[in-house]
């Protein structure tokens, strides 16, 4: 998230604690409603817990200071007026493109629209991952300063907080729920108001099925062969589960790119793990019976190619499923 974004809310929080007198000079909190509308999704970065977007944040308030008595609507920059401070907490790279101006009706109803387009940071639990399911949020928080605390409340006029078609492909995103969620930036530290734009998505898994599980099943199965493979062709067995071992690992490297380095393992690390141990067996199995070959046991090496071409699927099918439907 933006060091910008957490080092103001620090400090704004830590303005808060001073007494109320010094506080509060305009009178209690003013209150700020609140509505933020998701109008895309383009991309989610597993290994850099991110995801971009673009989201509209719209704030009203009223402001007895700015009653006019005329009709008409007027357009005042927002840093010539009393205004909350707004900050989105878990944004990181985020550009603003609406103008920094609020439209004040003659009533003193003041309301302000932005535009905040980038990346947000979205921890992830990926224990699941390629089956996993995550909560993406925008954390809007209004940090307390002096003359500008506020209550922030979710406005009842959108009766929707994301449009209904998203960019992103990959993810089936679900309904938005925006909720009030005060933002504490440790344990003690005073409570900052916040309202929290949550959207729940499910990755699709046909990308990974297509492109990473059926490959990676084709290339254990590669290893399999060699118990078809005439027991005296020992350069050639030893070298098909040798180019299933490298192979293997080289698939590793590649999927090291779609997440971050984790504590544990996910299904498809569990999935890989067991993958190699089947491929390292069989090696070892290649090395057994080539060393039989040269001792002449060959009723022994049918034995063991016999049970490799029973045991080798079915080991590997039942891992699987426990694997990916336990």
């Amino acid at each position: 998230m933006s060091i910008r974004a957490v080092a103001m809310v620090v400090l704004l929080s830590l303005l808060a604690a001073w007494p109320a007198s010094a506080q509060d000079p305009l009178g209690p909190p003013r209150e700020v409603e609140v509505g933020i509308l998701m109008t895309d999704m383009t991309q989610v970065n597993g290994a850099d817990q991110s995801f971009t977007a673009d989201v509209f944040v719209i704030a009203s308030w009223i402001d007895p200071e700015l009653v006019d008595g005329s009709d008409q609507i007027r357009t005042l920059a927002f840093d010539d007026i009393w205004h909350p401070t707004l900050l989105i907490y878990n944004q990181r790279s985020v550009t603003e493109s609406l103008p920094r101006e609020v439209m004040v009706r003659p009533d003193g109803t003041v309301t302000y629209l932005q535009r905040y387009t980038g990346d947000f940071s979205a921890p992830m639990d990926l224990r699941e991952f390629p089956r996993d399911r995550q909560e993406f949020f925008v954390w809007l928080v209004a940090p307390t300063r002096v003359g500008a605390n506020v209550t922030l409340v979710p406005t009842e006029a959108m009766a929707a907080h994301r449009v209904d078609d998203l960019s992103i492909s990959d993810w089936k995103v679900g309904e938005a729920n925006l909720t009030l969620e005060a933002f504490q930036v440790a344990a003690g530290a005073p409570v900052t108001p916040g309202i929290k734009l949550t959207v729940e998505a499910t990755r699709r898994v046909t990308y990974y099925t297509i492109q990473v599980l059926i490959p990676l099943i084709a290339i254990v199965m590669m290893a399999y062969a060699v118990f078809w493979i005439a027991p005296t062709v020992v350069p050639t067995r030893v070298g098909v589960v040798v180019t299933t071992m490298l192979t293997l690992i080289a698939y590793r490297f590649m999927l090291a790119n779609h997440v971050p380095p984790l504590s544990y393992l996910t299904r498809l690390d569990w999935f890989m793990l067991g993958a190699t141990v089947l491929v390292v067996a069989t090696l070892f199995t290649m090395a057994g019976t080539s060393y039989l070959v040269s001792r002449e046991q060959d009723a022994a090496v049918k034995k063991i190619d016999r049970a490799g071409r029973v045991l080798y699927p079915i080991v590997f099918l039942v891992y699987s499923l426990i694997v990916w439907l336990g």
